[in-house]
């Protein structure tokens, strides 16, 4: 997936940030702070790699130049592109189109709290259920949805034979292990998945989706309500 971020530093915190800590920051709504890697870097034109010295320089002269990120199968940035050619007065909504429904979701590797990995393409045959949500330990963090979708999973027959439920966490691991403490739930956990919810465009918290068993998007739910899982079973 590609997302285009705006970077914006101006120059005297560019100096400041560089003077301290040779890095650059972007900050999310969520008030996370990623450090961008520097030999990830790329002329987006001509793929040549952009060195630290002189992209420090390009934001110099730009703060608002903008990055394109390219995030792996695995949550994790791949690289980031930068468009030269192109002029950046101010911020640009570049969100790439959510998946629509029918569309087959694509595939994620993703590692839990337990340490267990999960890979969406090794599920085929079952419901897979994403839920998004970014707090695991405030307000924010819906957790009587979350016991409302575990009460129509638990009344599946084989359950763990036909479903497969999992949250994606924007909170850290430490946090998501203090704010869910919900017993014998069916989600598995996935802290540190704000990459994971830039790449899949969901843009409302929380979000629930289902897959089908054949790997594609059968619908986004806004109420629980609204889910019959039975129904999709037997689809």
């Amino acid at each position: 997936m590609k997302k285009k971020i705006l970077i914006t530093i101006l120059f005297f915190t560019v100096l400041m940030t560089f003077g301290q800590d040779k890095i650059i920051a972007r900050k999310f709504t969520t008030s996370r702070v990623e450090k961008i890697d520097f030999s990830k870097i790329y002329n987006k034109k001509t793929g040549e790699k952009i060195k630290k010295k002189d992209f420090i320089k390009m934001v110099e002269n730009n703060p608002n130049l903008q990055l394109e990120e390219i995030i792996g199968v695995d949550g994790e940035i791949e690289k980031y592109l930068v468009n030269l050619s192109k002029q950046n007065n101010g911020l640009i909504n570049n969100r790439k189109n959510a998946i629509l429904k029918g569309e087959l979701f694509p595939n994620f590797i993703a590692k839990t709290i337990n340490k267990r990995k999960i890979e969406l393409n090794k599920l085929r045959g079952k419901i897979v259920i994403l839920r998004f949500e970014l707090e695991a330990n405030s307000f924010r963090f819906k957790k009587q949805e979350i016991k409302q979708i575990d009460n129509l999973i638990n009344k599946i027959k084989n359950k763990s034979e036909k479903i497969k439920a999992i949250i994606f966490f924007a909170s850290n691991e430490s946090d998501v292990k203090q704010g869910f403490d919900l017993t014998d739930s069916n989600f598995e956990l996935i802290p540190n998945s704000l990459n994971f919810q830039e790449k899949f465009s969901i843009t409302r918290f929380p979000t629930t989706i289902v897959i089908d068993e054949n790997g594609k998007l059968f619908d986004y739910y806004e109420f629980i309500d609204d889910m019959n899982l039975n129904k999709i079973i037997t689809k």
